[in-house]
């Protein structure tokens, strides 16, 4: 997977869409990203059209490049193919998951995955070398594992909402870390707190919510999240964890797993650096 390239920044009042235009009739796939100071950021999804698209930038601040007529423009069908393809990652995960669901309901080889480390819990789950003997593919693959249809559809509306804008913004290797460190941590926590036998991508997607919370509020990196989903899912949080101490299982939420995986994306959030912009870059 490649790092979406950063070819333009320019203001808010600039009319980028002779250029983006020019870049759907060229099958280019890229994004045009609003920061929260108001300048405009156009990234290619692959970098190898990075000499071509810089040629046309200059044809384009020349005034050589107008808008094109309305039937040379690609349908919108075509650039909503071209969108996903640059955000490959959350892209991929979003048609894994039903996969790895449809797979449940034709294969018993899932069943291993949620029994793991049944027999070392509870007595060793303060033992360090349990979560070494058990690997880092045996705490982690549980993420991929959804047990009901609304499941499934609840936490990939999530993943889209929340991976995308940060593929979008900030690339694919800082969300490919947040897919793997928040999913093992939030594994090994559940795991510790109540045991194997849990599946699903909500750790992540509250590892995502962490860093998209953190970093909008303390890194001003505008992803068009309301800043007020990230203390209504954790008071949301907190209220099923107080209804479950006093009713046990009451609402069947693998709390451990999202709790870990919040921390851990607040954690990201706060070491990741911010991806600075390139002075070549600067609209002229």
């Amino acid at each position: 997977m490649m790092e979406p390239v950063l070819v333009l920044v320019a203001p808010a009042g600039v009319d980028l869409s002779p250029l983006t235009q020019r870049l759907w009739a060229e099958r280019i796939a890229h994004r045009v990203i609003d920061q929260a100071d108001g300048q405009q950021c156009l990234y290619l999804a692959d970098g190898r059209h990075a000499p071509q698209v810089k040629q046309w930038l200059e044809e384009w601040q020349a005034g050589q490049i107008t808008p094109l007529p309305a039937e040379a423009v690609e349908p919108k069908l075509w650039q909503g193919l071209l969108q996903l393809l640059a955000t490959p990652l959350s892209t991929f995960i979003l048609l894994l998951l039903p996969a790895v669901f449809i797979w449940m309901h034709f294969s018993t080889g899932w069943q291993s995955w949620v029994s793991a480390g049944a027999d070392y819990w509870p007595e060793q789950r303060f033992d360090p070398g349990v979560y070494w003997q058990l690997g880092v593919w045996e705490l982690w693959r549980p993420t991929l594992l959804h047990f009901s249809l609304l499941h499934l559809l609840f936490n990939s509306l999530w993943w889209w909402i929340l991976a995308r804008r940060v593929e979008q913004h900030e690339g694919v290797k800082p969300l490919l870390v947040l897919l793997l460190v928040c999913g093992l941590m939030g594994n090994m926590v559940q795991w510790w707190y109540a045991g194997p036998a849990f599946g699903g991508i909500s750790g992540v997607t509250l590892g995502l919510l962490g860093w998209v919370g953190f970093r909008q509020r303390r890194r001003n990196i505008d992803y068009r999240i309301p800043r007020m989903l990230l203390p209504v899912m954790v008071g949301w949080l907190l209220l099923t964890i107080s209804a479950d101490t006093l009713v046990p299982g009451l609402s069947g939420t693998a709390h451990g797993a999202h709790l870990g995986g919040l921390i851990s994306g607040f954690i990201l959030a706060m070491l990741w650096p911010v991806k600075t912009v390139s002075r070549d870059t600067e609209f002229k």
